[in-house]
């Protein structure tokens, strides 16, 4: 969404004289006053941004209306002139009472105010500034506040895959639209593609955000419709991923804009009895080796129809099957154990490319950490203090992988440097009896160890480390 924030000046002015008569002393003659040499207050209303300060005059725009979103905080601020020349807000001070703004029908006797509006519509902010020969200053802004826009698809459903491929096929299109205000213009334009992360880069022009649309076929090339004609042998489907984008404009140049999710359609086979189904693969993290994933098709009853394993992420599985309904597709990791993924379930009809969303493999087990070894680097044995002691600590994760950076050990709540090398924990011993050690690893999937410390104790100058504890209490 795209916004642009503003800054509006609207001004009433009154005769502000420094002196209302010159005296003169004695019988010399009265020095002439002029209506032009009178100084003139004026009031100036602004509209800032929350995040602004300093003097508002320095971001003015004049204006009549200002447009903001729902639950947009600004400023509504004053400033003065005198003779259209700015003055700080310390010295404008000296020349008014009072002032107030009236905003949704509550006076506020302070500047600059904070607001923001929690429902979209018209509203008036009255600005009233009071001099200090009692006359008043008033003026009105005109405030629209705009209801956020939005845009989602509704037709065809996403995945919809009986689309006729010949000349005259034909496919309606519908959407809902949200957050069209009466003051503003708005357009909607629609964008589609072969390739999904190549949709917004292509504009098939615009529609009316209010009117329902349609794809016109032929969605084969005629070239390729005679080909597979003439090879029955042979047979494809193209699939299309389409969205939309909606804007919405005001006068002053405010402009919003929101974006559909990505849908998509499928063209039906032309001689194929049987059907495709399409299964992405992806794993929920980047830094992978060694993967080995298994997907086991069944149907209904639990027969087993196919068996295909992957070792790449992301991967594509493609299956064809006769047509059927409550096909389960089981998606298993073999190597990196702590990936799951849900089983799916799909129907195949006759003719037809179903792909299916992508089926996302997640790591959502806490690694481990277990002590090892304490070594000794001591010569002496008898009655010698036992210094330079290393303790190492098992890491233990099958799944995204220890996270270096996010290793942290602490004794007795101090934190201390520690090696780490895959996939061991190193750092210095404690030098006192009935230490605590704590030590925090998260995977690559932010999955943290469990809060839990060892004790560390030297029991005939030898080390040890019981544990673990529970830092609620208990083993």
């Amino acid at each position: 969404m795209e916004k642009r924030y503003r800054t509006y000046t609207i001004v009433l002015a009154t005769a502000f004289a420094l002196a209302a008569m010159f005296s003169v002393s004695g019988c010399s003659d009265a020095i002439p006053v002029s209506e032009n040499d009178t100084p003139t207050l004026k009031q100036h209303m602004f509209v800032l941004p929350d995040r602004l300060t300093g003097q508002p005059y320095s971001y003015a725009t004049p204006t009549k209306a200002v447009y903001l979103d729902t639950n947009e905080t600004v400023k509504f601020w004053a400033a003065y002139s005198i003779n259209d020349v700015y003055m700080s807000s310390d010295t404008a001070d000296n020349h008014f009472l009072n002032h107030s703004w009236t905003i949704e029908d509550e006076e506020y006797n302070i500047s600059p105010l904070r607001f923001s509006f929690k429902t979209p519509g018209y509203r008036m902010g009255i600005l009233q500034t009071v001099d200090l020969f009692s006359d008043t200053l008033r003026d009105t802004l005109n405030i629209f506040v705009n209801s956020p826009i939005g845009i989602s698809l509704i037709a065809p459903v996403n995945g919809y895959n009986q689309v006729k491929p010949v000349s005259n096929s034909e496919v309606e299109i519908r959407w809902s639209v949200s957050g069209l205000d009466p003051w503003e213009a708005h357009s909607c334009r629609i964008y589609a593609a072969f390739k999904k992360d190549e949709v917004w880069d292509h504009d098939l022009g615009s529609v009316n955000c209010y009117e329902d649309a349609r794809f016109v076929g032929p969605f084969l090339p005629d070239s390729l419709i005679k080909y597979l004609t003439e090879h029955p042998e042979q047979d494809t489907s193209v699939t299309i991923y389409w969205g939309m984008i909606a804007k919405s404009y005001t006068d002053d140049g405010f402009q919003e804009a929101d974006s559909s999710e990505i849908h998509h359609f499928s063209t039906q086979f032309l001689h194929e009895d049987s059907s495709v189904i399409v299964i992405p693969i992806a794993y929920d993290s980047q830094f992978l080796s060694s993967l080995y994933t298994q997907v086991v098709i069944t149907d209904n009853k639990g027969d087993t129809l196919l068996v295909e394993h992957k070792q790449t992420n992301p991967s594509t599985i493609r299956v064809k099957v006769a047509p059927q309904t409550g096909i389960r597709i089981y998606a298993q990791e073999l190597n990196l154990t702590e990936f799951v993924a849900e089983p799916e379930t799909t129907n195949a009809q006759t003719g037809s490319l179903t792909i299916l969303d992508t089926i996302r493999f997640y790591d959502k087990t806490q690694p481990q950490v277990a002590p090892r070894t304490l070594i000794s680097h001591t010569s002496g044995r008898y009655g010698g203090t036992i210094m330079n002691d290393s303790v190492y600590f098992y890491t233990l994760d099958n799944g995204s992988g220890i996270n270096p950076m996010k290793i942290t050990v602490t004794i007795n709540n101090d934190t201390i440097l520690h090696r780490y090398t895959e996939p061991f924990i190193k750092f210095r011993a404690p030098y006192e009896n009935n230490s605590k050690i704590r030590i925090h690893v998260e995977d690559y999937a932010h999955n943290a160890s469990p809060k839990v410390y060892w004790k560390f104790d030297r029991v005939d100058s030898y080390p040890k480390i019981t544990g673990p504890f529970s830092e609620t209490g208990g083993n």
